[in-house]
């Protein structure tokens, strides 16, 4: 646990924020790809905030460095950094792990549809094999989960985990989407959506 003023300040301006968009915690935890718990002990200062989660927490809300970070030095005085020296280091915090809506992007992003299309129930074949290739890149990255991916989707853990399978048996004699699966998995671990 850090009580340095600065780490208590950052942590609840982003629980402010999180609150004031309307997220729920997991779906924040989700979007940021840190595990439930691990998010939950950082929001209550519970687990120090590193540049990586920090980064990470500011992608999920959708929010710039500049809306957690104090103005002014704290009253207790100690080390301070400013909101330019800081955002340089959370910027150079940037290529890191995928998050969720990073693997969901470059899906939506390879076969042309949209995450509400994604997310509804449709069956035909582009949408199911994207849903597929989602839950394969998800099982890939260690830090994300099937559970995670089901909830986003609406679907049930047993499917995702399903297509998943299905998917890893056909990339030995389907060429093209093998391709497709290289593109995005390289897309990812650029850090790009």
């Amino acid at each position: 646990m850090s009580d340095h003023p600065i780490n208590s300040y950052v942590l609840a301006r982003l629980r402010q924020i999180r609150l004031k968009r309307g997220l729920q915690i997991r779906a924040a935890a989700d979007r940021a790809g840190i595990p439930l718990g691990s998010y939950t002990c950082l929001e209550a200062g519970r687990y120090r905030l590193n540049l990586e989660n920090l980064y990470r927490m500011l992608h999920a809300l959708g929010a710039g460095i500049e809306e957690v970070w104090p103005a002014d030095p704290p009253p207790k005085g100690g080390a301070y950094v400013t909101v330019g020296y800081i955002s340089q280091h959370v910027a150079h915090a940037a290529p890191m792990r995928p998050s969720l809506d990073d693997v969901l992007n470059a899906v939506c992003q390879e076969y042309g549809i949209s995450l509400a299309a994604l997310c509804q129930g449709r069956r035909d074949h582009p949408f199911g094999e994207a849903r597929a290739v989602a839950a394969l890149l998800t099982s890939e990255v260690n830090h994300l989960t099937l559970a995670g991916l089901a909830r986003r989707l609406g679907r049930d853990v047993s499917s995702c985990s399903h297509g998943a399978r299905r998917l890893r048996s056909r990339l030995g004699s389907d060429r093209r989407l093998l391709q497709k699966v290289r593109g995005m998995r390289r897309a990812l671990r650029a850090g790009k959506e």
